[in-house]
C-alpha cells in the first residue's frame, strides 16, 4: 500500500513539476473565489443583522408614539408586561420581548426589570442598541427607548435573542469553506487533467525549442496543433526559426566569400613582398653560383688533380648548392598559399626567418637589420606563415621609411608582459603625422609614393594580429622615426 502511494505521489510531483504555471493561475483563481465566497458570507451576515436593527426602530417608533397613552403608562406602572407583549406580536414574531425597565437605584418592585444608569444618560433621549450575553452564553441584541413617565426617567427595553443569527452566520461560513475547498479539489482535477495537456506539455516543447535556438540549432519544428495562443506563438516561433535557418545560411556564405577574398588580399600581399625580395635575391643567389661555377672550372681544367683537391672543389660546391636551394625554400615557403593552421611554435624562429628573407632587400637600401632575442624559447599558439607575414610587412615598411646607412631594430621581449609576448620594430625615418596614426591600419592608406604599395599591407597585419587574440600599436614622432608594438598572447594560463 505504501508503495503504491509513493508512486502516485511521484506522479504529481512530476506532473505538478510540468505545470508551475499553470498551478500559479489555478492559486490564483482559488485565493480569488475565496475571497469573494467570504465576502458574500460576510455581506449575508450584514443583511441579516441590518434587518434586525431595521425592526428594532420600527418597534422603538411605535414605543415613541404610544408613550403617552393609559394603556402604555398602567403598564409601566404596574409592572405587567402583557402590554408590551401585544405590541411585540403586532410588530414582531421572531422571540423578540418588550418590557419596562427602570434604573438600578430606583427599581420600583421585583417585577419591573433594573437597568444601569449609564444607558439612559448616554443615550441622550435617543433609542440606544447593544449586544449582551444572558444566561446560557446566548447572546442578545437589546434597544433601550427611553421615556419619561411620572417626572421619573425610564426605558422600554428591546430584546431579540442572536441564535437564529448566529446559527445563519455558522451556517453561511460552513458553506463558504465547503465551496472553497471542492474549489481547490476541482481546480486541482483541472490542473492535472487538463494543464499539463493543454498548458503545461506545449510549455514545455517551447521552452526546449527556445533552448536549442539558444545553442544556434534551428532544425525540428515545434508541433502544437491547437488555435489558442500558444499554438499562435509556436507557428510564430517555427517562422522566427526558418528565418534565423536562412540567414543562418546566407553569413555562412558570405563569410566563406569573406575569408576567400582575405585569404587571396593576404597571399597577393606575400607575393608583392616576394616580387621586392627578387632584385635582393638575385645578388644573394648570384655570389654562391660563382663559387660553384669557378670550382667547376677548377676542376675540369686540370684532370690530373689529386681526389684530395677534387673532394674540396666538390665539397664547396655540395655547399653553396645548399645555400642557393635552402634560400629558394624559405621564399617558396613564404609565398606558398596555405590554410591557416594555429600550432605551437617559437617566436624566434619567425623572426630570424623573416630576417633572412628581407636582408637581401635592405642590404640593397643600405639598411642594417638588428635583432635582439631571448635565449630561451619564446613559444605561443600561432599560424607560422601569417606571423612571418606579419614580422616581414612591418620590417619591409621600417626599410622603406629608413634613409641609407641606418638600422632598423627588431626585438623580441625576453618575458611576457600580461600573459602576451611583445615585438618591437623600431625605425629612425621620417616618421608618421599625428593625424594618420588614427587610420594607418585602415584599407588602401599608405604613406608611400603612387605606384609603391597598394596601402593594404597594415591592413592585413591588423587582421592577422586580431585573428590571434593579440593587438598592435604604434608610436611615432615626425621626423624621429616609428615604432610598432605587436603583442602575441602566450596561449597559456595566466599565472
Amino acid at each position: 500500500m505504501s508503495t503504491t502511494g509513493g508512486r502516485l505521489l511521484s506522479a504529481c510531483t512530476k506532473r505538478f513539476d510540468k505545470m508551475k504555471l499553470a498551478a500559479k493561475l489555478i492559486l490564483l483563481f482559488i485565493i480569488a473565489v475565496s475571497a469573494v465566497t467570504m465576502m458574500a458570507s460576510q455581506l449575508a451576515s450584514m443583511q441579516s443583522f441590518a434587518g434586525l436593527e431595521k425592526r428594532h426602530r420600527a418597534i422603538a417608533s411605535s414605543v415613541n408614539a404610544i408613550q403617552n397613552t393609559a394603556d402604555f403608562q398602567t403598564a409601566a406602572n404596574t409592572g405587567k408586561h402583557i402590554y408590551f407583549e401585544r405590541l411585540v406580536r403586532t410588530f414582531a414574531n421572531n422571540g423578540t420581548r418588550i418590557r419596562w425597565t427602570w434604573p438600578e437605584t430606583e427599581t420600583k418592585n421585583a417585577t419591573t426589570s433594573p437597568i444601569a444608569p449609564s444607558v439612559i444618560e448616554n443615550a441622550g433621549g435617543q433609542p440606544v442598541s447593544t449586544i449582551g450575553a444572558v444566561s446560557g452564553g446566548k447572546r442578545k441584541y437589546f434597544t433601550y427607548v427611553p421615556v419619561m413617565l411620572n417626572g421619573r426617567q425610564g426605558a422600554v427595553e428591546i430584546a431579540t435573542p442572536l441564535n437564529d443569527l448566529d446559527s445563519q452566520s455558522r451556517s453561511n461560513w460552513f458553506t463558504a469553506i465547503f465551496i472553497i475547498v471542492a474549489t481547490g479539489f476541482m481546480c486541482i482535477g483541472v490542473v492535472m487533467i487538463a494543464g499539463v495537456r493543454w498548458i503545461a506539455t506545449p510549455l514545455a516543447a517551447l521552452t526546449k525549442k527556445m533552448e536549442r535556438v539558444g545553442i544556434g540549432d534551428f532544425s525540428s519544428d515545434l508541433e502544437i496543433h491547437s488555435k489558442d495562443e500558444l499554438g499562435q506563438l509556436a507557428g510564430a516561433v517555427n517562422q522566427m526559426c526558418d528565418r534565423l535557418r536562412q540567414q543562418q545560411q546566407t553569413i555562412e556564405k558570405e563569410t566563406h566569400q569573406r575569408i576567400d577574398a582575405i585569404e587571396q588580399l593576404r597571399h597577393a600581399d606575400r607575393l608583392k613582398t616576394v616580387g621586392q625580395l627578387a632584385a635582393g635575391f638575385a645578388h644573394e643567389v648570384g655570389t654562391p653560383l660563382n663559387v660553384i661555377s669557378g670550382r667547376a672550372e677548377m676542376i675540369l681544367s686540370d684532370p690530373n688533380r689529386s681526389p684530395e683537391q677534387i673532394a674540396k672543389h666538390a665539397t664547396a660546391v655540395k655547399t653553396e648548392s645548399e645555400r642557393i636551394s635552402e634560400i629558394i625554400q624559405k621564399l617558396l615557403h613564404f609565398s606558398r598559399r596555405s590554410p591557416s593552421q594555429k600550432s605551437k611554435n617559437d617566436l624566434r624562429e619567425v623572426i630570424n626567418h623573416s630576417v633572412e628573407l628581407i636582408q637581401p632587400l635592405a642590404d640593397k637600401q643600405q639598411i642594417h637589420l638588428s635583432a635582439t632575442l631571448p635565449a630561451e624559447p619564446a613559444e605561443a599558439n600561432f599560424d607560422f606563415n601569417q606571423l612571418q607575414q606579419v614580422v616581414m610587412n612591418l620590417i619591409d615598411n621600417a626599410v622603406d621609411a629608413s634613409p641609407a646607412n641606418q638600422t632598423v631594430g627588431i626585438q623580441l621581449h625576453p618575458q611576457p608582459v600580461d600573459n602576451q609576448w611583445k615585438i618591437e620594430i623600431i625605425d629612425y625615418g621620417s616618421g608618421i603625422e599625428k593625424s594618420q596614426l588614427d587610420v594607418i591600419f585602415e584599407p588602401f592608406y599608405t604613406s608611400k609614393e603612387v605606384g609603391s604599395g597598394t596601402g593594404l599591407g597594415l591592413s592585413i597585419v591588423h587582421g592577422i594580429i586580431e585573428e590571434h587574440g593579440g593587438s598592435i600599436e604604434c608610436q611615432s614622432e615626425p621626423g624621429a622615426g616609428t615604432t610598432m608594438t605587436v603583442r602575441i598572447p602566450t596561449g597559456r594560463p595566466p599565472p
